[in-house]
């Protein structure tokens, strides 16, 4: 059935909770951004507790232990670090030739792990991970860094697409609810519903030609 400016309690509640959630995880993206900035910093000072720790490793063991570890190419960039973050965060990064980071691994604050595609100029444009609750995302960037689709399951194991205007506004949602029932919900400029389409619960007969 379409409905035009409405939209069952059920559904409208599930879509705003996934724009809430979707919301906290592009605030936490951007904190993980504004983290990479720290990739560069401590690396002579990793190099030489790395010497020091090669030398003093247990032979039999070969254990090194440092905080800093980089790899370099022949020509002495740095094209990968692995490092704890003035955080206290562990992260893995990977860097272009250029020295910008285009693949990330990190566990946040919160010992929810991620990985970040970034773009050449260090924009995040993909992101997989496990949130506090356990549950996983996905999401996709423009350009400018902004989330503009995402894909999520609930904790009660509901599946959902959420597609976002420039803004950052859900303007299109895809979900499986927690009873099994689809629902199909578009948004206005405000992320207002404006028309939702509805499925029956399991067990309801369903019309099998339109109404009259």
């Amino acid at each position: 059935m379409m409905e035009t400016k409405a939209m069952s309690g059920v559904a409208y509640e599930a879509l705003s909770d996934r724009l809430d959630r979707l919301e906290q995880e592009n605030d936490r993206l951007r904190r993980d951004g504004r983290r990479r900035r720290f990739w560069g910093q401590g690396v002579a000072v990793g190099l030489a507790v790395l010497c020091l720790a090669g030398a003093q490793a247990v032979k039999e063991a070969m254990t090194i232990e440092a905080s800093h570890f980089v790899l370099r190419d022949k020509e002495g960039r740095m094209r990968a670090a692995l490092a704890i973050r003035p955080d206290g965060t562990p992260g893995l990064g990977f860097f272009d030739e250029k020295g910008a980071p285009r693949l990330s691994l990190e566990l946040g604050s919160d010992g929810a792990p991620s990985v970040s595609l970034l773009a050449p100029g260090g924009t995040p444009q993909a992101a997989l991970a496990i949130r506090p609750d356990g549950t996983p995302g996905l999401g996709l960037f423009d350009a400018q860094g902004k989330v503009r689709l995402s894909l999520d399951i609930q904790p009660q194991g509901a599946p959902g697409v959420n597609l976002l205007d420039g803004d950052g506004t859900l303007r299109g949602a895809l979900a499986i609810r927690p009873d099994g029932t689809p629902g199909l919900g578009l948004f206005d400029e405000e992320g207002q519903i404006d028309v939702s389409l509805d499925g029956k619960p399991e067990g309801q007969a369903r019309p099998t030609s339109p109404p009259r």
